[in-house]
């Protein structure tokens, strides 16, 4: 009796899980502030919490049931190295305190996106756990819509005690909204074609989908906008004669898909029109406009940091593009007087700091900061493993390679491809990505996808040997 008081049941950790993702994608919004740079979100409660009971759970059972995570070891195995690579290189970086706090960082959100293929271990905590995502991305989403309206921002948001026309929802800047609304839309643009919901599902998932794109053009982010979301949309419209039955590929459902993005475009037009206010419809023009701008930008000034003083360059479309090729230009050369074994944990920070032709410290590239930060070997492997995750997430979702597998992981396959190959531009956006918890999120999602998918879809095969 006494064990089984003592022994964290698996519903309390489940509920713990759901808790953790919900405060994971809220972020700073909630949270105590102890000192000037120091939070105690909730989000870190409860994954603290959440890893004490799985620890406590380990303890008390001296095992942890994860064989069916099988599918996926090399990620989990991957991972680990990662981790002690980083320790490591405590031996070799010139900021230990920034190390430290980037270790820290990589740590929780390495078992944060762990945490998702191993607490959703069947198809119905992986549709739940669904549900709980969309209700906080709608959440997100129409908070954003009234912070368009009102111009009243978060705590966490820069615009905060400003009358600023710029939206970020829960985020600290628009940048890491719109990327997070990026990873977001496939799963809502896919579940209007490939499940089976009803009226008032669809309803509500599409409204959500238009106010998301409406919040995308309200922050004025040129990568998300005109990179990122033509590139997912490609991604998703590809592959609608693979992933669903062509019987359905029918003149009528493709006239209402028609008519559905016609009546998208109104409203988003129509909402920008009545709600933005002048300076932030100018300010999402005048970016948006410029976005062609970024390439005659990217010859501003000489490609070797060495030349033309230290002073930032200014481009047609301000500085925000020559900052960010000189960002990378002084990240490379860091990359190469490391031997190639990367600067260290969180030491492009530090480093950056007093370099040529850059006002900032961060990449403003998570693909550049896992290259600089930890090197050659790292992002190889990284980038191979990356590949390969969007390789058997085509698999699952294609019929002719995998007809075995339910509607809803099939769905969840192609959501995650479609988000993560649209992550790909969405990723140079972001100041920083290793406390963005939606990219962490969206790349647990896809191992979870993976290991239920292939699972089921050996089990199928397995039924089917031994019927014939």
């Amino acid at each position: 009796m006494v064990n089984e008081l003592l022994l964290p049941r698996q519903k309390r950790l489940d509920t713990l899980f759901y808790l953790t993702i919900i405060f994971a994608l809220l972020g700073p919004t909630l949270g105590i502030p102890i000192t000037e740079g120091f939070k105690l979100t909730f989000f870190r409660i409860v994954f603290v919490l959440l890893i004490g009971g799985l620890m406590f759970k380990v303890a008390s059972q001296k095992r942890l049931e994860a064989s069916y995570m099988y599918p996926v070891r090399w990620y989990a195995a991957f991972f680990a190295f990662w981790f002690i690579y980083a320790l490591l290189s405590l031996t070799w970086v010139v900021s230990i305190g920034h190390a430290i706090k980037y270790i820290i960082f990589l740590g929780m959100m390495l078992l944060l996106t762990l945490s998702l293929p191993y607490f959703l271990s069947s198809e119905q905590k992986f549709w739940k756990t669904q549900r709980v995502l969309l209700g906080v991305f709608a959440a997100m989403i129409f908070f954003g819509v009234f912070e368009s309206i009102t111009l009243l921002h978060l705590p966490s948001s820069r615009g905060f005690g400003f009358d600023s026309a710029i939206v970020t929802s829960v985020f600290n800047n628009q940048n890491d909204f719109a990327t997070c609304i990026t990873l977001g839309l496939p799963f809502l643009i896919a579940a209007l074609y490939m499940l089976d919901l009803n009226k008032k599902q669809k309803w509500f998932i599409y409204f959500v989908a238009v106010f998301s794109l409406y919040v995308l053009l309200a922050t004025g982010s040129r990568s998300n906008t005109f990179f990122a979301l033509p590139l997912l949309a490609v991604v998703l419209v590809l592959t609608v004669p693979f992933v669903i039955d062509r019987k359905k590929i029918t003149k009528r459902n493709l006239l209402i898909t028609l008519g559905a993005i016609i009546l998208a475009a109104i409203i988003v037009q129509s909402m920008s029109l009545t709600f933005l206010s002048d300076e932030a419809r100018q300010r999402a023009k005048d970016k948006l406009n410029t976005t062609f701008g970024i390439f005659s930008d990217l010859n501003k000034g000489s490609w070797d940091v060495e030349e033309g003083g230290d002073k930032v360059i200014e481009g047609d479309t301000g500085k925000s593009v020559t900052v960010r090729k000189y960002l990378l230009l002084n990240g490379l050369n860091f990359l190469a007087k490391s031997h190639y074994m990367g600067v260290g944990a969180g030491n492009v920070e530090p480093l950056m700091e007093g370099a040529p032709k850059v006002d900032k410290v961060n990449m403003h590239n998570w693909w550049a900061e896992v290259l600089v930060n930890f090197g050659v070997l790292v992002f190889v492997v990284y980038m191979a493993l990356y590949i390969l995750m969007l390789w058997r997430l085509g698999k699952l979702a294609f019929l002719k390679t995998s007809p075995q597998i339910s509607p809803i992981l099939r769905w969840g396959a192609v959501s995650c491809l479609a988000a993560l190959i649209g992550y790909l531009i969405g990723g140079m956006a972001p100041s920083t990505a290793i406390h963005f918890t939606p990219m962490w999120i969206c790349y647990g999602l896809s191992l979870a996808v993976i290991v239920l998918g292939e699972t089921q879809k050996k089990q199928q095969m397995e039924r089917k040997v031994e019927e014939d």
